[in-house]
């Protein structure tokens, strides 16, 4: 029984077989490449003692001076041989086989040169194909370039700044030719500045060293320049400050002194329509002349525009006088027998070292009025002892405790 070879062994065989191919033809074209060598030199060699011979011969010293020809052959024959004239026949047929001789030599080598150029395509197809179909084939020569780069990378000193040249320039352009190529870099750029501490310190420490270490004349010159405005900038802001501060001030002193001479007279301007006490700035005189009657600024503009002021008397705001019965409740009285429980807001009006006693108040958003029933109060008010629905009880505490 015959075992079937594996895989890799014909793998190998054909392996073997290529390479033994290849040594034969690459003898073969040695060979043939050497017979055309040979059969040229041997013609070079007897053009060579022809013309020596010639050289030599004097058979030809009595023909005219017209009939011969000056050749000086430099590509074909040695440097220091002399000069010979020749007849012109013999010149011509001795050029044609020089010719002859090197239009050999040219198809020789263009021959050669065609050869190489195919195996080379043919090798490269070869390459190509298997790179493309064979994947561990691939990966293995990605491995072989990327270790072989390195390698020359790390020994040729010369390599490696021709890499490095190239890779510059290479992304220089790419940077300022390609617009989205370069937003990239600037967004990624800013990531790592503004997410990485090392990176962002790294960056500050490089741009430092950079501009202590560019000490050119050109520079220095403009730190000079750059540290004089800065000090013109400074001694004009602390100047202007100082002119703020003094304005300020100034503002603060006179605003101060016009607010205290108006409240040095008080609230004794009496509106004629609304009956409000106001102070001399909240109102104008009602007769020019005499001045002896006053109308807030409200109530003037109202009537100017022939409307009821809101807050007039004569708009349903007229208070009776207060019978005698009532003037002498108290507080907690008068509470008990309103007839509408106003709800505001009160806010002082003046702020600073003014207690809130003495201070003036005023209301601050919506008023509302609540209406109270007073006839159960006025009925049930004041409760007798029994009816009044209260415990009483007396309190005792120990001499021994002490009061707090």
């Amino acid at each position: 029984m015959v075992r079937k070879k594996s895989a890799a062994v014909k793998a190998r065989t054909r392996k073997r077989t290529y390479e033994r191919k290849k040594t034969q033809d690459r003898v073969s074209r040695s060979w043939r490449k050497l017979l055309l060598i040979v059969t040229a030199v041997n013609k070079f060699l007897r053009f060579r003692r022809w013309d020596i011979a010639l050289a030599c011969s004097t058979s030809d010293l009595n023909t005219s001076q017209s009939n011969k020809i000056f050749l000086n052959n430099v590509s074909f024959v040695q440097k220091d041989m002399e000069s010979t004239y020749v007849n012109k026949t013999d010149a011509t047929n001795y050029l044609e086989d020089l010719n002859v001789v090197q239009a050999t030599i040219k198809t020789l080598i263009s021959k050669d040169n065609l050869f190489r150029k195919r195996e080379s395509e043919r090798v490269t197809v070869i390459f190509q194909k298997k790179y493309t179909n064979n994947s561990n084939f691939r990966e293995k020569e990605k491995t072989r370039s990327r270790t072989h780069g390195l390698e020359k990378y790390r020994k040729y000193v010369s390599f490696r700044q021709e890499k490095k040249q190239r890779s510059k320039t290479y992304i220089l352009n790419k940077y300022h030719n390609n617009s989205d190529f370069r937003n990239r870099t600037k967004t990624e750029v800013l990531r790592k500045y503004y997410t990485d501490n090392s990176i962002r310190l790294k960056m500050i420490q490089r741009a430092l060293n950079s501009y202590r270490s560019d000490n050119t004349l050109m520079k220095r010159n403009s730190r000079r320049l750059y540290n004089q405005r800065r000090r013109i900038l400074k001694k004009y802001t602390i100047i202007q400050s100082h002119k703020c501060t003094i304005k300020r001030r100034d503002l603060y002193i006179n605003s101060l002194n016009r607010f205290r001479q108006i409240n040095r007279e008080g609230p004794d301007y009496i509106c004629i329509s609304c009956r409000l006490a106001l102070f001399r700035n909240q109102v104008v005189p009602f007769v020019e002349q005499n001045q002896s009657k006053w109308i807030c600024k409200l109530c003037s503009d109202k009537i100017k525009k022939q409307q009821m002021p809101s807050r007039a008397i004569v708009n349903k705001l007229k208070v009776c006088a207060v019978p005698s019965e009532l003037k002498r409740l108290n507080n907690l009285e008068k509470h008990l027998i309103a007839l509408r429980l106003p709800f505001m807001k009160i806010v002082n009006l003046t702020s600073g070292k003014l207690s809130s006693r003495l201070a003036q108040k005023g209301t601050k958003g919506p008023l509302h009025c609540v209406p109270s029933d007073v006839q159960d109060t006025v009925t049930t008010l004041p409760r007798p002892v029994d009816k009044s629905m209260m415990v009483r009880l007396q309190l005792k505490r120990r001499l021994k405790y002490k009061a707090v």
